[in-house]
């Protein structure tokens, strides 16, 4: 095995001066079957490459090359969280990779491979689905994890079909019963939640944006880093690419005016993307909206939308349904609705009951006064 480095580690398990220095693998290279040789001392017990890894996760963790892709650190901590074995990371990146090691490792990540192809320049998911089926037979993980982003939605099933294995998409929670993955997605339209358990390893998922909220890093967290090559096989060609504006991107937004079907009149979109821009916040919206036309599915919160989880979310006219509810995990939520027995005002931080569109252009006047 080629390029292995132990990266993420302290010296004497503390930062000195608020750094943390690097170790690495004498010699730069760990020859097969010789770890012992080429740990930093102390590390062997902590990282023994051989132990058993059937209830280990394994995470596909997607890069722009410089930075993680923001759906990824939350599947971080959620693996963590569910693994009684090793987190095993997958990343397909240059040189330029290593500089993300340590934070991979502070999200919880015991083992990384660092996929490495000169010659690939973008993603290929038949080259990525050879790659990830290989690292799986070697480290044999419980479970796979994909961000639910179009490129793990184009890879996981690449990769399920090379291992023989199910795979359950966009899913929006996850739990552990032992090595078992319970997972939880919408099905029929958004109008049930369905709970599913595969009978055969690997389990295989890809998690909804926004579904889990971003661990705390571990500063200076011990992990270890493979740098293997890949082979590309039957390269995609990419013929064009054209770029869509999908407006406000509501997964990021840490404040979310959000609208109901309790919005009668069509103005008051418009009104409430004007009070947004003076208080710095994004639009939202139910399903009942963008059925309506009156809002694009972009912006569309709940099982078949999308998972948000700002800091404040102001809800007008909505009631507060199941499907709604299940792409909610905002820390405060105050409710407009004139309906007193409303789900969400039984959960809302505050609750004003009044008719929404009226409130919402007094919000208005009083920000223009």
């Amino acid at each position: 095995m080629s390029g292995c480095n132990c990266s993420g580690s302290c010296s004497s398990g503390s930062c000195s001066s608020g750094s943390c220095s690097s170790g690495s693998c004498s010699g730069g290279s760990c020859s097969s079957g010789n770890y012992d040789n080429t740990l930093p001392p102390g590390m062997l017990a902590a990282y023994n490459l051989d132990q058993a890894t059937a209830d280990g996760i394994l995470v596909y963790i997607e890069t722009d090359g410089k930075s993680l892709h923001p759906a990824v650190k939350g599947i971080l901590g959620k693996a963590r969280e569910l693994s009684s074995g090793r987190v095993f990371g997958i990343m397909f990146a240059g040189v330029g990779g290593k500089l993300l090691y340590d934070e991979i490792f502070s999200y919880g990540v015991d083992t990384l491979y660092h996929m490495r192809n000169s010659s690939i320049k973008e993603f290929q998911p038949i080259s990525y689905a050879e790659a990830m089926a290989d690292v799986s037979h070697r480290v044999g993980p419980a479970s796979i994890l994909f961000a639910a982003t179009p490129e793990g939605r184009e890879l996981a099933p690449l990769v399920a079909a090379r291992l023989g294995a199910g795979l359950t998409a966009d899913c929006t929670q996850l739990e552990a019963d032992g090595r078992t993955l319970i997972m939880t997605r919408p099905a029929l339209g958004g109008n049930i939640l369905a709970t599913i358990r595969c009978d055969t390893f690997p389990q295989m998922a890809t998690v909804r944006p926004g579904t889990f909220p971003d661990p705390i890093p571990e500063e200076c967290r011990k992990g270890t880093s493979f740098s293997r090559p890949y082979k590309a096989i039957s390269e995609k060609t990419i013929v064009s690419k054209d770029i869509v504006d999908l407006g406000e991107d509501i997964g990021n937004a840490r404040v979310l005016i959000s609208l109901g079907n309790g919005i009668r009149n069509r103005s008051t979109v418009d009104l409430a993307h004007d009070v947004a821009r003076k208080l710095g916040a994004s639009v939202s919206c139910t399903m009942a909206l963008v059925d309506k036309g009156w809002m694009p599915y972009s912006a569309q919160v709940g099982q078949s939308g999308r998972t948000v989880s700002p800091d404040l979310y102001v809800a007008f006219g909505i009631s507060g349904s199941v499907q709604h509810m299940a792409g909610l995990r905002a820390k405060r939520v105050v409710s407009v609705n004139k309906d007193r027995s409303a789900p969400l005002n039984s959960i809302a931080d505050k609750a004003i009951i009044g008719d929404a569109d009226s409130i919402l252009r007094d919000l208005a006047k009083s920000l223009e006064e």
